[in-house]
Formats: C-alpha cells, structure tokens, sequence
C-alpha cells in the first residue's frame, strides 16, 4: 500500500481552479499508481498537465 507521503513526492505542482478542476503535474518517471491515486483522491475534474521534466528529487 502506498502511503500519502509516497504519493506527494511525485507532485511537481497541483492547483485548484476556479470551475473545481484540480490541475497536477507529475515528476516524468512517476508510476502509474500515483495518476490512480491522483483520479482517486480528486476525481473525474483532473487535468494532468506535461509531467515536470526533471526526475523527481531524491531524499537526503
């Protein structure tokens, strides 16, 4: 099982928008159980956005 923590790592950026779609841009190498995850906990009002270029950061 994947953790909420697991999942915010692989956010680049997510916004609201005012008609109730919420916007979300994923590091390029995220899994696809973190997009499941993202229709999931935001529903059908997702957009994804071209993932963020960058590999996502590593811990320290």
């Amino acid at each position: 099982m994947h953790t909420k923590a697991d999942f915010e790592q692989w956010i680049a950026a997510l916004s609201r928008g005012d008609s109730g779609h919420v916007y979300i841009r994923l590091y390029v190498d995220a899994p696809q159980w973190v997009r499941d995850m993202a229709l999931e906990r935001y529903g059908k009002g997702t957009v994804f956005l071209p993932p963020e270029p960058d590999h996502r950061p590593r811990a320290a």
